[in-house]
């Protein structure tokens, strides 16, 4: 979905032009970038135990990183196999990783809906991992497929850049109790539930038409 939208074209224009050369000026390999990556991630855990803007600038960053091994692949001429395995299994970690950190600032951070919260990422998890299995599976079986909207690029996004503007709309409205409660939040969690499951099940009746 990210190379269908203008948006989503020219950011990738830009990762081409700017980021991509700097890295290869740099001699920096594409599995370098999937490792650090990573390592974002994994800080993206502390960060979301501080607040849920800093976590949500983590996403962000560790997505972008995420974007440029591939590119630099490509421009480099360095696309391999184990680069790209190794690159889809630590998405799947990056995954866990993002929706533990906010798990855990809701742990420190109670709202009077917080049993809503374990249950939607543990919906939301689930449906990342169906929407990331069918692709693998059909492809597989000889079947690419990479349709629906919350494929990992649109999961990225919202979850950086709603954790990001939760906090902003609390600094900017400290007199509207709701932010404070987890209404904009929660609404954006239940989205992300929703459309993993229905991007799943698109991929899912897309390969049993076609096989």
């Amino acid at each position: 979905m990210l190379r269908e939208s203008k948006f989503g074209n020219s950011y990738l224009k830009w990762v081409q032009s700017i980021p991509v050369p700097l890295f290869q000026s740099l001699s920096v390999k594409p599995n370098h970038l999937t490792f650090l990556a990573l390592i974002f991630s994994l800080i993206t855990v502390p960060a979301y135990l501080h607040s849920l803007w800093l976590g949500g600038i983590m996403v962000l960053l560790s997505g972008l990183v995420d974007t440029l091994d591939g590119g630099l692949a490509r421009r480099t001429n360095q696309q391999t196999k184990a680069g790209a395995f190794l690159d889809s299994v630590f998405d799947r970690y990056s995954d866990f990783l993002t929706l533990l950190g906010i798990w855990l600032f809701f742990q420190f951070h109670p709202i009077p809906l917080q049993f809503l919260i374990t249950p939607l990422l543990f919906f939301i998890l689930s449906g990342s991992f169906m929407v990331s299995y069918t692709r693998a599976r059909g492809e597989g079986l000889g079947q690419s497929v990479s349709i629906g909207l919350f494929e990992r690029a649109e999961r990225v996004a919202c979850l950086g850049g709603g954790s990001i503007m939760n906090d902003l709309l609390i600094l900017l409205f400290p007199s509207q109790v709701w932010l404070r409660e987890g209404l904009f939040f929660i609404p954006l969690l239940v989205l992300l539930a929703l459309g993993t499951h229905i991007t799943a099940y698109q991929r899912l009746a897309y390969l049993l038409k076609k096989l």
